[in-house]
Order: structure tokens, then C-alpha cells, then sequence
């Protein structure tokens, strides 16, 4: 098994050696080394990351005639997800459509001249694909049309926390949280790893936000935190904490890519950051061993405010193995309020998840001593 786990160690180790020195330079860093440094930060962050939503392609059948993506992915319990719709290459959309026993007469699977989705007419087996302009749009539906048929790329949901808070679950459950403190938001306990995302909901009673994450391994002791004072992803070492970047981070069985920390986007929370969860595993019969997906977790912050969070999940099996709570499924009984429009507005206290301070937990005292002055201001 120690043979395994140091074999493990290096191919990972090369993988990230490949990820860093990978990254092209522009020619000109305007003579500032520390401009070259942070361009090439810009440039790792940037990077397209391959099978970042691992597809469950879905082609639409005809009936009901012409079915939207999101129809068709609804109906196996996912969302559909139009980015990567677009992104298909011929080869990749020819065989997809092989693999539902149809064949493109097409020489070639050119991009459709209109927004739709991919799709092939059943009468001429001609097939087209999303063009880069589409919108690819999961709503959009033809129900003239019974022999359009929709190639689809269906994706679970992601659960997020966002706000004050409002909570979307991976089972369906979507929720105000009534009540703040440290609360254990998400966990994935499956040998030889056991994840768990701890949130601290922090602020006024009338209003609270989320205001840190920790993320612990508890089998290897790998510790990760933000905090919305500086929206920066730190983790624990020997000789105290340091900021990540994107990078590999290796620790026992614990696998976690950091792919990108404070990329600006147009999002409110204008600062983003993403990692995705890693554990080893070994094909059966082959000898070869390697790492699966199991989580990718996004954060979304803005400094001396407050920060989102989202946890994708890449297979459905792994939802088994999910608690938290973003694990926890819709409740029979709750406390339910009615808006002016009448939308119910479902409302928690999640005191089964609630956890106790934030420094017995694992997280750092300058993070403590934040959330503490964050609760006495009401902030």
C-alpha cells in the first residue's frame, strides 16, 4: 500500500511540475519581473481546466416532439449545462452520436447557422452542432419539429450557499437559514478520505452572512481556510499558514487541485476561487492506479463583505457518501412563510449541523478573532 501511495505521490507531483511550466509568457513583461510573476499567475488561473462537468449526454427522443434540454435533463434528475454544448468538436459529436446507434450523414457536423442546442434530424441524419455565437439555450424548444432531436450534456446541480443565507441542497432542499454560527455545510466520508466544509454564518440577527470556510481532510489533517476579511484560500502547515496558488496539494490520500484563486469576474462577489477534490483509485483487473473527481467547490467573495459557495458533485453514486447541509434531502415538517406572490419560503435552524468554535475546529485565530468581532459588530 506504501509502495501505491509514493507512486501515487510522484505521477501527481509530475502533473503539477507539467500544470506550472506549461504556462507560455508573454514576450514583454514591460521590464518588471513582479509583472511577469503576476501574468503568469493570471495565466494558470485562467486556463481552461479539461472535463471540468463530466457529461451525461442525453439525446431527446421523440415524444414529447422536439423536447428542450432542460426537459430532457430534468427527466434523469440533472440540469443541462449549454457551455458545454458549445464546446463539441465534429469527432466528438459524431461519436456521441454513434454511441445512441445513429450515424451523421454529414461529412461533416458543421455548426448550426441558428442559437439551438446540438441536435440531428432523425429523417436526414444530417447533425449540427451549437455554433460559437449560440446560446445553446437548455429552454429552448421546437415542438414542431418531432425529428429535431437534442443532443444534451446533462450535469447534477451544484448545491451553493449564498447570501443570507439561502441554502440549495444536493437533494433538492432549498431553504433560509434562521439561526447563525459555525455549521458543518458539507462532508464526503468514503475510505480512505473524510472531507468536511465547515461555514461560519455570521452577523446581524436579522441578517447574516456567510463569513469563512474551512475546509479539513480528517484522515491526513489537510486544512484549508477563507475568511471574507481578505477573501484569500490558506492552508495549514508545519510553520503556520500560507496562501495557495494554484497548485496541487498533496496530503495522505488527499488529492486537491487548486485551479484558479481570485480570478475577477463580473459576479457582485467579484473575487473567485476553485478547487477540485480528489481521492485515489485503482481499475479493477488492470494494476494501474489513479485519482477520480469526487467534488469542485467555488467560491465566490468580495473583501470585507461576505462570500458564496457552490459544491459540485461528478458522480451520482458519490451522493451517498454526502452529509451536511448541502447533503440533506427536502424536510416533511418545517416552518413555512408566504411571500406577496405566495412562493413558499422554507426556513431552518439546522441545529444537527451546528459545530462548536471556530479555533477548536482547526481554523486559525486571526479567522477566531474575525468572526468574533463580526458577530459583536453585527456586521
Amino acid at each position: 500500500m506504501a509502495t501505491k501511495m509514493a507512486a501515487l505521490a510522484m505521477i501527481m507531483l509530475v502533473l503539477q511540475m507539467h500544470l506550472v511550466s506549461s504556462q507560455d509568457l508573454p514576450d514583454s513583461c514591460d521590464g518588471n519581473p513582479n509583472s511577469c510573476e503576476e501574468i503568469a499567475a493570471l495565466q494558470l488561473s485562467s486556463q481552461k481546466q479539461p472535463d471540468e462537468d463530466k457529461c451525461d449526454w442525453k439525446l431527446g427522443g421523440t415524444d414529447p416532439k422536439g423536447a428542450s434540454c432542460e426537459t430532457i435533463c430534468d427527466d434523469v434528475g440533472k440540469v443541462c449545462d449549454p457551455g458545454e454544448q458549445k464546446g463539441l468538436t465534429e469527432e466528438e459529436m459524431k461519436d456521441l452520436i454513434e454511441g445512441f446507434d445513429l450515424e451523421c450523414d454529414d461529412d461533416e457536423a458543421p455548426e448550426s447557422t441558428d442559437l439551438r442546442t446540438p441536435y440531428i434530424f432523425t429523417n436526414t441524419s444530417q447533425c449540427r452542432r451549437a455554433a460559437a455565437t449560440a446560446t445553446s439555450a437548455c429552454a429552448l424548444g421546437d415542438n414542431e419539429n418531432v425529428n429535431l432531436r437534442r443532443l444534451c450534456c446533462c450535469v447534477l446541480p451544484p448545491a451553493q450557499v449564498e447570501n443570507d443565507p439561502h441554502v440549495h441542497t444536493l437533494k433538492g432542499a432549498h431553504y433560509t437559514l434562521l439561526k447563525s454560527g459555525n455549521f458543518l455545510a458539507w462532508s464526503f466520508s468514503k475510505d480512505p478520505v473524510d472531507w468536511h466544509l465547515l461555514a461560519a454564518y455570521s452577523g446581524a440577527s436579522s441578517r447574516f452572512t456567510t463569513q469563512s470556510l474551512l475546509l479539513l481532510e480528517k484522515q491526513s489533517g489537510q486544512t484549508l481556510e477563507m475568511t471574507a476579511d481578505d477573501c484569500v484560500w490558506q492552508t495549514k502547515t508545519e510553520n503556520g499558514w500560507r496562501k495557495v496558488q494554484p497548485e496541487l496539494l498533496l496530503q495522505g490520500a488527499a488529492s486537491l487541485e487548486v485551479q484558479e484563486v481570485h480570478k475577477v469576474t463580473a459576479d457582485p462577489l467579484n473575487l473567485e476561487s476553485a478547487m477540485v477534490l480528489q481521492i485515489p483509485e485503482e481499475f479493477p483487473g488492470s494494476g494501474v492506479s489513479g485519482v477520480r473527481k469526487v467534488a469542485r467547490l467555488l467560491t465566490h467573495c468580495s473583501p470585507k463583505k461576505y462570500l458564496n459557495f457552490k459544491v459540485k458533485m461528478f458522480e451520482t453514486e458519490d451522493l451517498d457518501f454526502v452529509g451536511g447541509e448541502l447533503g440533506s434531502a427536502p424536510r416533511k415538517s418545517h416552518l413555512s412563510l408566504f411571500s406577496a406572490k405566495l412562493n413558499s419560503m422554507v426556513m431552518q435552524t439546522d441545529t444537527e449541523f451546528q459545530v462548536g468554535s471556530w479555533a477548536s475546529l482547526g481554523g486559525s485565530e486571526a479567522a477566531a478573532d474575525f468572526l468574533k468581532l463580526k458577530q459583536e459588530a453585527g456586521m
